[in-house]
């Protein structure tokens, strides 16, 4: 039976990645790093910034000691910041899902993300009330395709919700990339995949996709999922 979501947040809940992409890019001038979306969807996405970030660097051929990766970091968040201010957007069927689910089941976000990223986004969506459990790029020490995001996520929702008796095998995770099935399935998750960033033959390890969340109720969640998917 499912029991609870998890949700990924760039992609899923918030259309993010177009101003983290243009956040990255503006660092990037300093740096002599360029390269268009389509570069950052294939070789980028599921990262988070640290990550993302040393990865830029090493194919620059540029130094990624850990303080310049900080520093960049900072920078990168001074401008998400400034960008995420001037409005926010969200994935198609998203909120409402939310909506619908929020005082019905246990959710969580479980990003690659900062925290403060997160917050900016779901203030800006007016969402943040609905979310007690956000774990993030802040928490962990290795982000996805790890799988310590996901089985902190559910360990505070258990915590949280001890009468729910959840168990991993009983969260569904919603993802959009590789990387974050990968570690939703690490640790234990159900898994639906949905093709808002990449094509649906980079989540064949889901145990299913679908196009989007327009339409998505916690009816059709239950159907599809409710026995193990």
């Amino acid at each position: 039976m499912m029991k609870a979501i998890v949700f990924d947040f760039d992609g899923v809940v918030a259309d993010s990645e177009p101003v983290h992409y243009q956040a990255f890019m503006e660092i990037g001038k300093g740096l002599g790093v360029a390269f268009d979306y389509q570069h950052y969807l294939l070789h980028y996405i599921g990262y988070d910034d640290r990550d993302a970030i040393k990865t830029m660097l090493e194919a620059a051929g540029m130094p990624t000691e850990a303080t310049h990766i900080a520093e960049l970091c900072r920078q990168k968040q001074d401008v998400f910041e400034r960008l995420v201010s001037q409005g926010a957007a969200a994935i198609p069927g998203a909120l409402e899902l939310v909506d619908e689910v929020f005082g019905q089941l246990p959710i969580a976000i479980g990003s690659g993300a900062t925290t403060l990223d997160i917050e900016l986004m779901l203030m800006g969506l007016g969402r943040r009330d609905c979310f007690e459990v956000i774990v993030s790029a802040d928490h962990v020490s290795r982000s996805k395709p790890d799988p310590t995001t996901y089985r902190m996520a559910v360990q505070q929702l258990a915590e949280r919700y001890p009468e729910a008796g959840l168990t991993p095998g009983s969260c569904l995770a919603i993802e959009d990339t590789a990387a974050g099935i990968e570690s939703a399935r690490g640790a234990g998750l159900m898994t639906l995949g949905i093709t808002t960033t990449g094509p649906a033959s980079s989540l064949t390890r889901a145990h299913r996709v679908e196009s989007g969340l327009e339409g998505v109720t916690l009816a059709t969640l239950r159907q599809w999922f409710n026995g193990g998917g």
